[in-house]
């Protein structure tokens, strides 16, 4: 037999657990609503990031192209400077060369007419 204190108790704690249920419920349908779009955002997020990895990359191997390219460039201007340097100094020492036998020969046949000069001088 129950008192009216213990039934008014008893209904108080079975409307509480009716109530904590309900809030349990609503708390649990909330959450199972959320985790959809979260898991969305996450992916969303991680496909950005991957992407975002690979433009970059891809950016990296362009600046390394580029830098590659003008070094190359470089490289093959230094080059080409310096065959054309060698020619200019082959073309130099060619002319040198020439000039020199051109005056060799011209040092030799003054020297054979002076020697032919004093030859005359000496037989008169």
């Amino acid at each position: 037999m129950e008192t009216a204190t213990q039934e008014r108790t008893s209904r108080v704690f079975e409307q509480a657990l009716v109530s904590n249920g309900d809030a349990a419920a609503f708390s649990i349908d909330v959450t199972r609503q959320m985790i959809g779009p979260m898991t969305e955002l996450a992916i969303v997020a991680a496909k950005e990031r991957t992407r975002l990895a690979a433009e970059l990359q891809i950016a990296a191997l362009e600046a390394i192209h580029v830098a590659h390219a003008a070094a190359m460039r470089g490289f093959l201007e230094t080059l080409d400077s310096a065959q054309r340097a060698l020619t200019l100094m082959g073309t130099s020492v060619r002319l040198v060369t020439q000039a020199s036998e051109r005056l060799q020969t011209a040092a030799v046949d003054a020297g054979r007419r002076l020697r032919e000069t004093l030859e005359d001088k000496r037989r008169r």
